[in-house]
């Protein structure tokens, strides 16, 4: 269930990432331009992006779980699932610092370097550190999907929710490897407009699942711990 939420996602918010990515994509330095070597490079490149949200998905999903044992799970899908609504269609109420700008700049900065590094290789090590770099990029869209995985709350769901956004995302990365920047301006302007709407459908989703409304798979009732007397040996 959660592989298919992330991949709707990520279908949605491909225009975004052609928009965000294209250009790196664009940049990948081919052997060749037979379509089927185009073709592996591109699954090493999107797959190294798929990795590092996997992991990513992975580690906020331990978190998640830790958080679960301390009886808040409900408690924090509910938090996230606002914060999404929140941030997707009042962004303006959160300000960033100065400096909290110019340290997210920095790592940006060093990130940038490591890009140049492994652009100027040819080889599919390189594409695959390519990727790596790229899913470590700032992305708005990837950290609401980040928000969803932590409160999944089970690693191994939280991991496969962002192993969907990134295949989600990859059909149209694949594109712009062959046919460049593949639709117009316009058309990209429309299908971004489809993006809070998509991060809608899910944050709604976190608070219905925090609700435990009883409804198989979407907002299961999470069962209770409950504590079994202990019955008094001696008579």
């Amino acid at each position: 269930m959660e592989i298919i939420s992330g991949f709707v996602v990520g279908i949605l918010g491909s225009m975004h990432c052609v928009g965000m990515c294209g250009p790196i994509a664009l940049a990948i330095p081919h052997k060749s331009t037979n379509k089927t070597s185009i073709a592996i490079d591109n699954i090493f490149y999107n797959g190294g992006r798929i990795i590092t949200y996997m992991i990513l998905g992975t580690i906020l999903g331990l978190i998640g779980s830790a958080i679960s044992f301390s009886g808040l799970q409900e408690k924090l899908s509910i938090v996230i699932g606002v914060l999404m609504l929140v941030l997707t269609f009042a962004p303006k109420m959160f300000k960033v610092s100065n400096k909290a700008n110019n340290f997210f700049y920095s790592g940006v900065g060093k990130l940038k370097s490591y890009f140049s590094t492994f652009l100027k290789r040819r080889g599919k090590l390189a594409l695959l550190s390519l990727g790596l770099l790229n899913g470590l990029l700032p992305c708005g869209l990837v950290y609401v999907a980040l928000a969803a995985s932590l409160g999944i709350a089970d690693y191994a769901s939280s991991m496969g929710f962002m192993a969907g956004f990134g295949i989600g995302t990859a059909p149209a990365m694949f594109a712009v490897s062959y046919v460049g920047i593949f639709a117009s301006a316009g058309v990209r302007q429309k299908f971004n407009k489809l993006i809070p709407y998509g991060i809608a459908v899910v944050a709604v989703l976190m608070i219905m699942r925090g609700m435990a409304l009883g409804i198989p798979y979407i907002s299961p009732e999470l069962p209770e711990t409950v504590v079994q007397p202990v019955e008094n040996c001696c008579h």
